[in-house]
């Protein structure tokens, strides 16, 4: 072999990314203070309605302010997956499959089924697009089931 070609079994290392901090969600927070700034200034509601209308948009205000990151990276040795509140690692093999789900909001659920019989549902903070996600286990060799519309 060459100098500097690395082996076929080390394939490039799939990585997915994803803040909380999203476009969509600054948006809808601007739009919802200044629905609330705007019912304050023009219909002159009362500051108790005004605050009692603003306590849904805190929690996405934390989640602005602390902006977690959730992390995968699928390479030729492990599936790491990294949460704020969960973090797995399992050796690539050690997988069986995994199990793509479309669910009925058109979500795609994710499920690492073992060689040992255990499954590991992955976080929808950390689940990629489905064709990307399913290529990247299609080179790594892993097989993907995909199940689409299920009820339960």
């Amino acid at each position: 072999m060459p100098e500097g070609v690395a082996p076929e079994t080390d394939q490039q290392a799939f990585r997915f990314h994803r803040d909380a901090r999203s476009g969509a969600t600054l948006i809808l927070v601007a739009l919802w203070l200044a629905t609330l700034v705007a019912l304050w200034a023009m219909v002159e509601a009362r500051v108790w309605i005004v605050a009692l209308l603003a306590l849904p948009v805190l929690p996405a205000l934390w989640e602005i302010w602390r902006n977690p990151a959730s992390t995968l990276t699928l390479d030729g040795h492990s599936l790491h997956w990294s949460t704020p509140r969960s973090t797995a690692e399992i050796a690539t093999a050690e997988l069986a499959h995994v199990e793509l789900l479309t669910r009925w909001d058109f979500s795609i659920r994710a499920t690492v089924h073992t060689r040992l019989g255990t499954h590991h549902r992955l976080p929808a903070s950390v689940t990629p697009k489905a064709a990307a996600f399913e290529a990247a286990l299609a080179e790594q060799g892993i097989p993907v089931k995909r199940q689409h519309f299920t009820v339960l």
